[in-house]
């Protein structure tokens, strides 16, 4: 099948299938016609049976015990906080070179000015 309608196999949008195979997270395996891709149907159900995840926090799958998000079963499943991540809050100091070269700047760039104004 083409790149169009493995993406509608896929049920994701013609440009995040391309996007995704830019950077390398769709399905791997091909076939290559000249410029041309085609893709087979057992190539994307195993890329999707790849992409598979279970959520801890949701019952074992049917088998009626139930985990916990700091369980050890999935210790990567711990729930995020919404938005944007806050900063570290960690300052870096610049070399005092740094501040000195910007304060000679500064003042060039002023007397300049002052200089463009008294003689204009």
């Amino acid at each position: 099948m083409t790149s169009r309608e493995a993406a509608e196999y896929l049920r994701i949008s013609y440009d995040g299938f391309r996007t995704m195979r830019s950077r390398g997270d769709g399905p791997a395996v091909f076939i290559s016609l000249g410029r041309r891709l085609r893709f087979r149907k057992q190539d994307l159900d195993a890329f999707l049976a790849s992409r598979v995840q279970c959520d801890a926090r949701v019952s074992d799958w049917g088998h009626g015990k139930s985990v916990s998000a700091g369980s050890d079963l999935n210790p990567v499943a711990t729930k995020r906080k919404r938005g944007r991540p806050r900063s570290t809050g960690q300052i870096v100091l610049m070399p005092v070179s740094v501040y000195a070269r910007a304060g000679l700047l500064l003042a060039l760039a002023i007397t300049g000015w002052i200089i463009s104004l008294l003689f204009s």
